[in-house]
């Protein structure tokens, strides 16, 4: 399955666009802040629902409209699938899948699975735990709409919990039987959750591990560490002993929303100690794992989005990625580049590639 197609109306900076893609290799070119990434995420969304960069879809839509769409045809040669969003300031997103609108979108997460590789992925070294476990819940949720599910139900049963402590300050009353009702969702939810969690990362790593053996062609130890409370205690036990920091900070201190999940080289912090160059291998290796472990558990191969990897890849990295684009590894890709002439030389030279360029000029693509 591929992207045949892509049509924009009011989304980002394109009043209306129009493309047509190869089923193999795809490369936009144009001048930074021109919107070539604004492709890639309108993509992003028709497979995940979602922007890749933008929290809120509001900040989507054009200034001075109200409403955006995205749309696109994929297909297999031999059927077509129509999916559409539509973004409203004033209304809920829709998504459509041939004109029947889902009545949950997330139905919709892994029909179209997707990768994307972009500059600002080596934040999730020097980030937060929130964006590292972004990547292990979204590869995850790809795979398996239960969990997906359960960690919908866990965040919302999270945010209503936290509402009601914050009551219980608020009117100085406690009501143990009404939170115990709450830690009990917290519980079942979050113990699925963690446990999904660690027999994904048990199979994970060792496709990641020989991915950052072949990109960084050393033979240095990395590992991802799952850090959990619930490692070393049940989550039961775990809400019974922070309840007192709950109620004081009118929070949920402790759970699986605070877990984390730690990278190492030589079994020292890779941000710490790593150097930007190996910090550089290991992202791309979480990404080219991510791609690898989709591929194998689906059995399609995802789209893959590559967004200015000429700027800020060296030219090892770089050199590694190139050969599996020439060796046929992956499906459908796109790629952004500012500048056109060096896509069409390296490119070009893939044997028994479709390619097709577009060039986006101030919010026009030729």
């Amino acid at each position: 399955m591929y992207l045949k197609n892509l049509r924009l109306y009011n989304f980002k900076n394109y009043d209306t666009a129009e493309l047509s893609f190869s089923s193999r290799l795809n490369c936009i070119t144009g001048m930074n802040g021109t919107g070539k990434t604004n492709i890639l995420d309108a993509i992003y969304y028709l497979s995940l629902t979602k922007s890749y960069f933008q929290s809120q879809d509001a900040n989507n839509i054009k200034h001075g409209e109200t409403e955006a769409s995205v749309e696109g045809i994929f297909s297999d040669d031999k059927n077509e699938q129509k999916i559409q969003l539509v973004l409203n300031k004033n209304a809920a997103k829709i998504v459509r899948l041939n004109e029947t609108d889902y009545q949950r979108m997330s139905e919709h997460i892994g029909q179209y699975p997707l990768v994307i590789i972009v500059p600002a992925d080596i934040n999730l070294v020097d980030e937060l735990s929130s964006a590292r476990r972004k990547f292990i819940d979204g590869t995850i949720s790809q795979l398996d709409k239960t969990y997906l599910h359960e960690l919908l139900s866990y965040n919302r049963c999270t945010d209503q919990r936290n509402k009601l402590l914050k009551l219980f300050f608020e009117r100085k009353q406690f009501d143990r039987n009404l939170l115990e009702s709450y830690n009990e969702i917290l519980i079942e939810k979050g113990t699925y959750i963690y446990i999904k969690r660690v027999a994904f990362l048990k199979s994970f790593s060792l496709v990641f591990k020989n991915n950052y053996t072949e990109i960084s062609q050393s033979d240095e130890e990395v590992n991802i560490i799952y850090e959990s409370d619930l490692n070393d205690i049940t989550f039961d036990q775990l809400l019974k002993n922070s309840e007192g920091a709950d109620i004081s900070s009118q929070r949920t201190c402790r759970g699986i929303h605070k877990d984390d999940f730690s990278f190492t080289i030589n079994n020292f912090s890779l941000k710490k100690f790593g150097s930007q160059g190996q910090q550089k291998s290991f992202v791309i290796a979480l990404k080219l794992a991510q791609y690898n472990y989709l591929e194998e558990q689906t059995g399609k191969k995802p789209l893959l989005l590559l967004d200015d990897i000429f700027e800020k890849l060296d030219t090892l990295r770089l050199t590694k990625l190139l050969e599996k684009i020439s060796r046929h590894e992956f499906g459908q890709i796109f790629i952004t580049d500012t500048h056109e002439k060096r896509s069409k030389e390296i490119f070009g030279a893939i044997e028994n590639t479709e390619i097709k360029y577009f060039k986006v000029n101030k919010d026009k693509i030729n």
